[in-house]
């Protein structure tokens, strides 16, 4: 076993791990006694291997109590099985993971650090694991030689393979997107207010550009302390905070006016393939959102309807080196984390050029990648997203269980792009860089008084630059 280590951290550290991520494991605990932890089966894995210890921290990547090598995948998954071991609620089993794969000219090991799971129920032996069976269209190919697609656009069945959204902006397209005008709110409460006018928004020389700049750049020195009503312009909730605001004595305007547009209520779909060709925003506190959200809702609210991050930056310098996509699951930092997965560039930032990102989206699974390096998958649990929302932190997610066990992401969603500041995005720090804390009611007011630390990071580059988008049928 030792040297079967020692050879895994050499390959590990030779190749890096930027073209696979292994899969989160599953930990099912049992009565009386037993556990087993697994992830899902997928081309290309040729090893899996355990190790854990009880109520335990790992140190490092030591072999633990629990150390095997599993060589085979038994019905669809990887699986580490100790039938004699007795954990109680409350206990906590730490542990890392790690894969041989072999991407079709080179075999490598990819390893899954520093997890741990917390016992919070104890499971029957013979429950049986729920799979995920979102039915698919029956694959049938028509005299034009259209194969049916698991895609579903407007609730309409369309062609394997068809592109069916497609953008270059070589003029802004109002039959396909729609500005925000409006007031940024939950569940993210960026500080931002979205506008349409050509200082944050732009369409020339085939080339969507969306700049964020200080609102009392737009609406005159003092704003933030004013009161602004965008009247029957405005794109948010009447009579609501949406469109009408006022300051008083700790709540003031956002500092930062910017722009979002979206395909809601002009294009929405259901399980596809979607490539952006960007350039991301740089400059503190700003980030892209490259997003896919909830068309109706129809789990609830804010996040309890999920969204799906195509491509996510901070655009810090100490933090831009970590491109992340995947998935939100609520709005805490768990849900946050949960489904979102990480590729770091060892030279310059993800900001400094164009990339083109790809994300994936099927019945069971979402993969991100960039320039083609696939750099995560998200799986759901066999007994669905729902069974996690003690881990994740969520409220009311009992609506997730009239779905698929993908649910939230079995539903249709739309594209939005826009440029971000600030907010809840951003997780507290305790290192003094942050200049203001989630959930603190003069959090947008502490930013505006920063704002000589962090405007004098904001150059040229701090706009988002979209190139394109297109969206084929899986």
């Amino acid at each position: 076993m030792r040297l079967l280590l020692v050879l895994c951290f050499i390959i590990f550290f030779k190749y890096g791990a930027g073209q696979f991520q292994v899969p989160d494991a599953l930990v099912e605990v049992f009565q009386p006694r037993g556990f087993r932890v697994s992830i899902p089966d997928q081309e290309g894995i040729k090893l899996f291997a355990f190790h854990g210890k009880i109520n335990e921290e790992m140190n490092g990547r030591e072999a633990g109590t629990f150390s095997r090598d599993i060589t085979k995948a038994k019905n669809g998954r990887w699986t580490f099985d100790d039938p004699n071991t007795e954990l109680k609620v409350g206990d906590v089993l730490y542990y890392w993971t790690y894969v041989d794969y072999f991407d079709g000219r080179h075999r490598r090991g990819y390893p899954n650090d520093d997890q741990e799971f917390v016992v919070e129920e104890r499971l029957e032996k013979d429950t049986p694991r729920r799979k995920i069976t979102t039915p698919a269209p029956e694959e049938v190919t028509d005299s034009s030689g259209c194969k049916s697609s698991v895609t579903r656009s407007s609730e309409q069945a369309t062609c394997s393979g068809k592109l069916i959204f497609h953008d270059d902006f070589n003029s802004f397209d109002n039959n396909l997107w729609s500005p925000e005008n409006k007031f940024a709110g939950s569940p993210d409460y960026e500080f931002v207010l979205y506008t349409s006018r050509r200082e944050n928004l732009e369409v020339n020389d085939g080339h969507l550009k969306i700049r964020p700049v200080l609102s009392e750049d737009l609406f005159g020195k003092g704003f933030v302390y004013r009161e602004k009503d965008l009247g029957a312009n405005c794109t948010g909730v009447p009579g609501s905070q949406d469109c009408s605001q006022r300051a008083n004595i700790y709540l003031i305007l956002p500092p930062v006016a910017s722009a979002q547009i979206s395909t809601k209520n002009k294009f929405s779909f259901k399980f596809g393939k979607i490539e952006i060709r960007a350039k991301l925003p740089k400059g503190d506190w700003i980030y892209p959102e490259l997003y896919l959200n909830p068309l109706n809702e129809p789990y609830g609210p804010d996040y309890a309807s999920g969204q799906i991050r195509i491509a996510f930056l901070p655009g810090n310098e100490h933090l831009n080196k970590n491109l992340q996509g995947g998935c939100i699951l609520g709005s805490s930092q768990a849900g946050r984390n949960y489904g979102m997965k990480t590729i770091k560039t060892d030279t310059g930032t993800w900001g400094d050029d164009f990339h083109v990102f790809t994300l994936i989206w099927k019945p069971d699974q979402i993969t991100v990648s960039v320039d083609d390096r696939v750099y995560g998958n998200i799986y759901a649990p066999p007994r669905g997203f729902v069974s996690q929302f003690r881990n994740l932190e969520l409220g009311d997610v009992e609506r997730w269980r009239s779905g698929t066990p993908f649910a939230p992401f079995d539903k249709e969603m739309y594209a939005t792009l826009g440029v971000g500041v600030g907010g809840h995005t951003f997780e507290d720090r305790s290192d003094g860089r942050k200049p203001w804390r989630n959930n603190d009611a003069k959090g947008q007011k502490k930013f505006y008084k920063a704002r000589s630390h962090w405007r004098s990071t904001w150059t040229d580059a701090s706009g988002l630059d979209v190139d394109y988008i297109k969206i084929w049928a899986l």
